[in-house]
């Protein structure tokens, strides 16, 4: 009876948690959102005669487009593009404030999609990594994550 109870609690724990996280204001880059929309407008104009498999294969190819240039969110081009002139200093900043606003960056699962301008946790947490290694190739340390700014 005791183990009932208990996953019963453990159970209405979860879901309440996970409600709150998906309650949880989004952090949306107006930037990102433009280009999400050029992006997906692209894929329709490029895209739209053909069959499925050569369909897939279209819109993979405009998002590599895209990320080429860039203007993706998460992606080496995109950091190099945005971070690339700035000084270590600059980029260990970069790298704190990020670090600050995981808890407002949601995670997407196979079942969400991400709204439309939407930074996610994981598009955060490659920024992150990129930036550190950006600060590693111009000699730097990048700096730990810092728990004590997230509070």
């Amino acid at each position: 009876m005791r183990r009932h109870i208990f996953l019963a609690g453990m159970l209405l724990m979860a879901c309440v948690g996970s409600v709150e996280a998906a309650t949880g204001e989004p952090l949306i880059d107006p930037e990102w959102k433009a280009t999400e929309n050029s992006m997906k407008s692209a894929e329709i104009s490029q895209c739209k005669h053909l069959s499925l498999a050569q369909g897939f294969a279209c819109k993979r190819h405009v998002r590599e487009d895209y990320e080429a240039r860039g203007v993706v969110p998460g992606t080496m081009p995109y950091v190099q593009k945005r971070y690339g002139g700035m000084s270590v200093q600059q980029l260990d900043d970069e790298i704190r404030q990020i670090n600050r606003t995981y808890g407002r960056a949601r995670m997407i699962g196979s079942y969400d999609h991400p709204l439309p301008g939407e930074i996610t946790y994981d598009m955060q947490q490659d920024t992150v990594n990129y930036l550190r290694q950006l600060v590693n190739s111009k000699g730097g340390m990048p700096p730990l994550m810092d728990l004590r700014g997230s509070r």
